[in-house]
């Protein structure tokens, strides 16, 4: 059994956080904002993240569960920081493959605007994964996954994968924020079978499941 806080689609989970993608390019697989809504289902370990579009970004929104992706809609920081604002959500991810546009202070700068909100740093800064973990250490509202950044960057692209992006992932799940960490898969763009056999080689799936169910616990 393992929860699995990056989808978009429904995969062998046992519940996690489903993301809609708007927009184009279209990925055959994926669920749009509508299709996602129509999932969310916190009793049974399911929430949905509406995707904020670039011709949303000012707008009020019902739903309490918001993902931005600046790189994707070339929205700028200021104009996320006015929208986390007008809507005040209970959980906010936020995709970090966005250099050179935004720096990871940034995305700091966010977390401590709005320290009552949990942010999760999804794909935790790829390349710049250092910053993240610094970042996750320090600001208690942030969350991170290793989605996308493991699977092509790290441990699972074996022969060429970067040492140092292991290594913080390693740091990570034996650090002091630990209980802040997520399996993220990125599904159906990359596989779970794959990552879920990792992190049972670091007998860490106990841990990532803990830490979901506590954060499900936090925002529903």
């Amino acid at each position: 059994m393992f929860f699995d806080s990056h989808l978009h689609n429904l995969g062998k989970e046992s519940g996690g956080f489903i993301i809609g993608l708007e927009n184009k390019p279209f990925f055959e697989g994926t669920l749009n904002n509508e299709q996602v809504l129509l999932k969310h289902d916190p009793k049974n370990n399911y929430v949905a993240f509406y995707y904020v579009t670039n011709s949303n970004i000012q707008a009020s929104l019902t739903h309490k569960y918001l993902k931005y992706h600046p790189r994707r809609e070339h929205y700028s920081l200021l104009e996320m920081i006015d929208s986390i604002g007008i809507n005040t959500p209970k959980c906010v991810i936020i995709d970090t493959l966005n250099e050179p546009y935004l720096v990871p202070y940034d995305y700091w700068r966010i977390a401590q605007l709005f320290p009552e909100i949990i942010f999760i740093f999804t794909h935790a800064g790829g390349y710049l994964i250092n910053d993240f973990i610094k970042i996750c250490n320090f600001q208690p509202n942030v969350w991170l996954d290793f989605a996308l950044t493991a699977t092509q960057l790290g441990c699972l692209s074996k022969p060429n994968g970067l040492p140092y992006i292991n290594q913080a992932i390693n740091y990570s799940l034996n650090n002091s924020f630990s209980d802040r960490i997520l399996l993220g898969s990125d599904y159906p763009f990359f596989k779970q079978d794959e990552l879920i056999d990792y992190y049972n080689k670091l007998n860490k799936i106990e841990l990532l499941n803990t830490n979901f169910k506590n954060l499900l616990e936090m925002i529903v």
